[in-house]
This record gives structure tokens, sequence and C-alpha cells, in this order.
């Protein structure tokens, strides 16, 4: 099954978003160490799942390494980090269907991870294309392009686990809440 969203972010959202570049900065810099954070979780809950370690050890330093280049574009404009993660509500509304059964919910947090990578990979596509700021244009541009290369990769661990058909379907009803949620969120100044 190949991914992809059902609701497409209009260019337009991109011309909105540069014109707070720093906000978006520090969103980009937040979601990274969040992702880096979910795959460290994720190794400290189930680390029976010796399968997939690895590749979240490896997915993490990977997130880890582009907050850093995030951060230096932060400190390239003139700002410093904020101290505190700002709420999300992309991710509290993708979140509200996840199931409580044990085994439902890693599933459920493996696929949104790689929905949101996706969507946030869609995003630093359009930052890159409409940014006026070279420097910026040209880090988001191939950042779009690196995220392409594990936004399956989420998806691919749920499958080590549970019946690629389950895994499908399952996919496909956190694909249609999340196009829902994001046509539904006011635009702003972040990946989602």
């Amino acid at each position: 099954m190949e991914l992809k969203l059902k609701y497409t972010t209009p260019i337009e959202w991109a011309h909105q978003a540069v014109k707070d570049i720093d906000s978006f900065l520090q969103d980009h810099a937040d979601a990274e160490r969040k992702v880096a954070n979910m795959c460290l979780s994720l190794i400290a809950k189930y680390p029976n799942r010796i399968e997939i370690i690895d590749e979240l050890i490896q997915i993490s330093v990977e997130e880890l390494l582009h907050f850093k280049q995030v951060y230096e574009l932060i400190r390239y404009r003139g700002h410093q980090l904020n101290g505190v993660f700002q709420k999300d509500p992309y991710i509290k509304g993708v979140m509200s269907i996840v199931r409580s059964g044990s085994e439902e919910l890693f599933m459920d947090r493996l696929i949104i991870a790689s929905i949101a990578e996706l969507r946030g990979s869609e995003r630093f596509k359009l930052i890159g294309e409409v940014v006026d700021d070279p420097k910026i244009s040209k880090f988001y541009t191939n950042l779009y392009v690196q995220e392409l290369e594990h936004i399956n990769s989420f998806i691919k661990m749920a499958k080590c686990y549970f019946d690629s058909e389950v895994v499908d379907k399952r996919t496909e009803e956190i694909l249609i809440k999340e196009a829902e949620v994001s046509a539904n969120l006011p635009w702003r100044s972040a990946i989602h």
C-alpha cells in the first residue's frame, strides 16, 4: 500500500506560513525533538520488539540531526529556542482515533508516526518552494527528499507484528481522520 494523504495542503498555506518563518522554525524544532523522543519512548515501552529497535534508534538519530539543522537556522535568524513545547492541535486531533488496547495502541502509534511524517514532508516541500531566503529554501527542499526515504518506516515496523491487511485497513481509517483534522485546523506557521 502506497501511503498517500487524503487532503492536500494548498500552496496558500505556505505563503501564509512563511510570513512568520521564525514561528515555523520553532515549531519544526519542537517536532523533530518530539519524534526523536517518541522513538526512544517506543524502545523503552517495547524492549521486546527487537526487530524494530535498530531502526527506531536510527530514526531518532536522524531526527536529532534535523533538530540540530533547524536550531542552526533559528540561530542564523538571530533567535533562540523556545523553552516549552507548544501544544500541537494536529497531533491531539489525530490521536483522538487511537485505540486503548495495548497492541492496538502500539499499531496506531506507528501508523500515525508515518502519516505525520508524510504530512510534514508535504509541507517542507511547500515551504521550500515559497520561502524567500535561499538558505532556508535549500534546507527544506533537501529535507523533503530525505523525509521521503522513511515515510513508510513506521508502517513497515507495524507489519513486523501485525497482518499486513489489518495494518493497511487501519492506515486507511487513520488517513481519513488525519485529512479531516488537517482540513479543519486553522492555518498557522507550523508543520501540522
